[in-house]
């Protein structure tokens, strides 16, 4: 199995898409995530009440996690955006916010390592 960045599923998924669905509407792969992520709560809600043993539960999770990302990267090339630019620039403000220095905001800045 070989590394892949997010850009790069992006550029790859492209031309697979339009090859498979044609032109579509950017709700669509939008819609398709939030199925992923009915699918991974429903094997999340399974696997914790330790039910429905005979399906495996984690297994059923990791791939839902995997189909949302995928469907993500097709709802930000149906906008225009670049899915690694966006994670890298939100993430880069989120791991400034410290909850736990500032519970009620988590301003930025406010973090001491």
């Amino acid at each position: 199995m070989s590394d892949i960045t997010f850009r790069q599923l992006q550029q790859e998924q492209v031309p697979w898409v339009k090859h498979n669905f044609g032109d579509r509407e950017a709700w669509q792969p939008l819609l398709g995530a939030v199925e992923e992520l009915g699918e991974l709560a429903h094997a999340h809600l399974k696997h914790t009440q330790r039910i429905r043993v005979e399906e495996n539960h984690l297994e059923n999770a990791e791939d839902a996690v995997a189909d949302v990302i995928i469907y993500l990267a097709d709802y930000c090339s149906a906008m225009g955006f670049d899915l690694q630019e966006c994670i890298e620039k939100t993430w880069a403000q989120v791991k400034q916010r410290d909850w736990k220095a500032d519970p009620a905001k988590g301003d930025i800045n406010v973090r001491r390592d």
